[in-house]
């Protein structure tokens, strides 16, 4: 694990001040056994203040954009009121057992997880790039945890609170970094030993993947958007790089342009590469139906994936929109194998 750290505050005057008191009045052995007991209790109230590094350092603007370079965050005490901006990071908060929620962008966009926070009990704070700032400062939060598509507006949201931890990982390895999130979530929240539990749940659908995906010669990740399809390698700038480098797949081209939304792919460009696997994620939560009608058409049943029935089709708000949650992550890889038997 990297990027984090809790710094607490230390008792050190609390503990010098008591053993002084106990040399002057108490024998020996009693001062020893009350400075034991003041040092347990120094060790259970330290965690807060707790200084937290952010899991980047900073985020390059998007076309020529300013860079955002994120602050570590003093809590001074654990955080009671919360908001999230990160579908994932929320799904990992509820799967800790985090209370405290007190608004959340809500919408269509929201993985099925988190269904139950769409409702009027939870203030709609805006959506994941467009946010409302008035609901936010009305909502009254102790910390406010956002990612990449809120890079652009942290400076607006520290002006609500100081508070704002990003939590989007750097870390090259996907799985650690959803690790770093899980460990972190539950560092504050005092919730690491549910932590492992859902890091052990997780590792055991990683390797189920990775053994599944090495009984397959090659597969193509594509994102089906509003009748168009963009395809993805495993470039280091590519949003899905995660499937073929950490959940086995081989790529069936490491050729296509390097982008977070991947490039522009034709039906015909699939045909040209024939992978075994297709794995095509529904950007627009299209009826299942209606997605099958545009992707199985004359070209595609060209293509070895349709002839030996492994088209996998993903749920689009939890691999676009809900990516790096605890149990979210879970559920992406149990579609993989649930679709692929």
């Amino acid at each position: 694990m990297k990027k984090w750290k809790v710094l607490t505050s230390a008792a050190a005057l609390t503990l010098m001040l008591a053993a002084c008191n106990s040399e002057e009045t108490k024998p020996a052995e009693e001062s020893t056994t009350e400075t034991a007991e003041t040092e347990n209790t120094a060790t259970e109230t330290a965690a807060f203040p707790m200084t937290v590094q952010p899991l980047s350092a900073s985020q390059e603007g998007e076309e020529g954009g300013a860079t955002v370079v994120f602050e570590d965050v003093t809590l001074e005490e654990q955080p009671q009121r919360i908001i999230s901006f990160d579908y994932g990071f929320l799904d990992t908060l509820d799967a800790l057992g985090v209370e405290g929620i007190v608004g959340l962008p809500r919408g269509s966009n929201m993985p099925e997880s988190l269904k139950k926070y769409d409702t009027d009990e939870y203030p709609n704070l805006g959506t994941l790039k467009e946010i409302d700032f008035e609901a936010v400062a009305a909502a009254q939060p102790d910390v406010i945890f956002i990612s990449g598509r809120q890079a652009p507006l942290y400076e607006e949201l520290k002006e609500i609170t100081p508070n704002v931890i990003f939590i989007g990982s750097d870390n090259e390895n996907y799985i650690e970094g959803v690790y770093e999130t899980i460990d972190l979530a539950a560092t504050i929240f005092d919730k690491e030993e549910k932590a492992e539990e859902l890091k052990a749940t997780l590792q055991e659908k990683v390797d189920a993947v990775n053994e599944k995906a090495a009984g397959y010669e090659n597969a193509l990740v594509a994102m089906y958007n509003e009748k168009k399809l963009s395809g993805f390698d495993n470039g280091k700038d590519s949003r899905f790089a995660y499937v073929y480098n950490d959940f086995g797949f081989k790529p069936v081209t490491e050729n296509i342009d390097a982008s977070s939304h991947g490039s522009d792919f034709s039906y015909e460009s699939i045909l040209s590469v024939n992978p075994e696997v297709l794995l095509i994620i529904d950007r627009t939560a299209s009826d299942v139906e209606t997605l099958k009608a545009d992707i199985e058409n004359d070209i595609i049943k060209q293509t070895r994936a349709y002839k030996e029935g492994k088209i996998v089709y993903l749920e689009g708000p939890t691999w676009y929109f809900g990516s790096n949650g605890a149990t979210t992550e879970v559920q992406k890889l149990d579609e993989i194998l649930n679709e692929l038997k």
